[in-house]
């Protein structure tokens, strides 16, 4: 029997620091999968009083928040939210917060290894190879040094990257109008107008959360500003970038290539014409999945649900609603 409080986990697993953390609460633990359906987590909030789903995929909606009268806080296992209805939480009184940068340099390091690859031609190289080929000279790659990086979202994962890439002499500037200006790295240059940084750039990699201002900014005109040549990184949300129009530009040679850890679906329809694009590489959205990351998203996530039932104000930076 416990005595505390009952929390979903929306999670095929969770670190095990932070299940002791729960045990160590006396907290009744929910297991879901990490990729539950609504109805899904509607009927297990449903099941007993529950005070707080700590939730990785699935949708938060208010069917939700009105199946669980007692709910108190909702805790995101990471740090984009736009699965969870946070105005609808805010109205019910329900607290919403998210980890901040304990997956930043997991999502950080992911995006340079993507970078690397696709100004280097791995993928193919690696398939052709594997038919039986020896394409040494069908691709001429470029090196990431002396390279000109466009960052889009300087927030936690964009200032790890920028520290991560300072070894490669790269020329950086910045696009984020909520950047605070004592934030911004040491010699990166801060552009206002995303128009300016899309056209200069060799390299754009976005890391800025998914809102209504942001939703398929990545568009047809915006790759069109994009010179000849550049390739584009997405390790930030799928529906930043149209995906449409993306194909499009890989199709025409606009783009020398892709990378992608997310995507406008999850997972992608198999039959969506990315795949057939040759310099794009793929990951399934696992930026923050090393281990050392998911153990601090999860120990953070966990320590964000006992601020709210305890009654201490949580760190700031970690409130969304």
């Amino acid at each position: 029997m416990t005595n505390g409080p009952r929390i979903i986990i929306n999670s095929d697993v969770l670190a095990p620091a932070a299940m002791a953390l729960l045990e160590a609460r006396g907290a009744e633990v929910r297991m879901l999968p990490t990729r539950a359906t609504e109805a899904e987590m509607i009927a297990a909030v449903s099941e007993a009083p529950t005070h707080a789903i700590l939730v990785r995929t699935t949708k938060i909606t208010p069917a939700v928040y009105d199946a669980a009268p007692d709910l108190r806080v909702v805790s995101k296992h990471g740090v984009g939210y736009d699965n969870i209805d946070v105005a609808a939480a805010s109205a019910r009184g329900i607290a919403v917060l998210r980890t901040h940068g304990a997956n930043a340099r997991s999502v950080a390091e992911l995006a340079l290894g993507m970078m690397l690859s696709v100004l280097r031609y791995m993928v193919p190289f690696d398939t052709a190879l594997k038919q039986g080929t020896w394409p040494q000279s069908a691709f001429m790659g470029r090196e990431l040094s002396g390279s000109k990086l466009g960052i889009v979202g300087c927030g936690a994962v964009g200032s790890s990257l920028v520290a991560l890439c300072r070894p490669f002499d790269l020329e950086i500037r910045v696009y984020d109008p909520y950047l605070a200006p004592d934030a911004i790295p040491e010699g990166v240059t801060r552009v206002d107008v995303l128009d300016e940084l899309l056209e200069w750039a060799d390299i754009v990699t976005l890391h800025c959360p998914l809102t209504e201002e942001t939703d398929r900014m990545i568009d047809a005109a915006a790759l069109a500003r994009m010179r000849k040549g550049t390739f584009l990184v997405n390790a930030g949300r799928g529906p930043l970038v149209d995906d449409g129009a993306l194909v499009a530009a890989l199709e025409s040679g606009h783009l020398a290539g892709a990378a992608l850890d997310t995507f406008v679906v999850e997972p992608p329809d198999p039959n969506h014409p990315l795949w057939r694009q040759k310099n794009v590489v793929f990951t399934p959205h696992i930026g923050g999945s090393t281990r050392q990351s998911l153990e601090r998203v999860a120990v953070q996530a966990v320590e964000n649900i006992f601020y709210v039932l305890d009654g201490t104000p949580p760190p700031a930076k970690c409130v969304v609603g």
